[in-house]
């Protein structure tokens, strides 16, 4: 028994020793391969810190200043001089061109779009808006909401519907939802499609109950039944 352990052993050295031989092998024909591509990953680890370091960081907060101006004037609703600058500063569409990479790219994208949108150019408020990635729900529901509106504006009346229920779903909170459900609610009501309004009015009423519009909601919800009745 002991000279059947010992020879399985032996057997099991052997195959650990043919294994290891293959591996020093496989070294030893790709030994620059490997070291290339380890040397290969070193650098790139640092060309992405040293982007982050020397060129985004500095980016982001030359974008940060060049956008300050035109929020300014977005607030004063200057929105001429908020989009196209002032001569002294850039305006929100330079920022967005010129930054698009960057946080504060991002931002103007999103005002410029709002800045459209309040001027009546609602084509355009559209274009800005869509480029605008918002990174929490809030602005998600904010953005789909505004997009709504624009083309509400353009009686682009499937859109716009389809915009207002992405935006109560981005944000599924009695804070912007049960607006965004009524505005689509009363599109579809608009547009004679009663069944969907209802649908989208009870909702409202059951989801968002302790609302002002879940208030309010239940006369909505009778009209439409009554609008179906033959």
């Amino acid at each position: 028994m002991a000279k059947q352990k010992l020879s399985h052993a032996e057997d099991n050295l052997g195959v650990i020793e043919h294994s290891l031989t293959n591996v020093e092998v496989f070294i030893e024909k790709y030994q620059k391969l490997l070291i290339y591509g380890a040397v290969g990953l070193v650098l790139l680890v640092g060309v992405f810190f040293a982007y982050r370091s020397w060129y985004k960081a500095p980016l982001e907060e030359e974008a940060q200043s060049q956008l300050f101006a035109a929020v300014q004037y977005f607030e004063q609703d200057s929105l001429t001089l908020a989009l196209n600058g002032d001569g002294a500063n850039l305006g929100l569409l330079d920022v967005e061109d010129r930054y698009g990479s960057t946080k504060a790219g991002n931002i103007a994208a999103y005002y410029a779009g709002l800045a459209y949108l309040h001027t009546g150019l609602y084509d355009e408020a559209i274009t800005y808006l869509k480029k605008y990635s918002p990174d929490d729900k809030l602005g998600k529901a904010l953005v789909n909401g505004n997009i709504g509106d624009a083309y509400s504006e353009l009686q682009d009346y499937s859109s716009a519907v389809s915009y207002y229920k992405k935006a109560a779903d981005s944000d599924n909170s009695r804070l912007t939802a049960p607006r965004y459900l009524m505005k689509a609610g009363l599109l579809l009501e608009a547009q004679g499609k009663y069944a969907e309004a209802e649908k989208t009015y009870e909702q409202v009423k059951t989801d968002f109950p302790n609302t002002s519009e879940g208030y309010e909601i239940d006369k909505y919800i009778a009209r439409v039944q009554q609008l179906q009745q033959p």
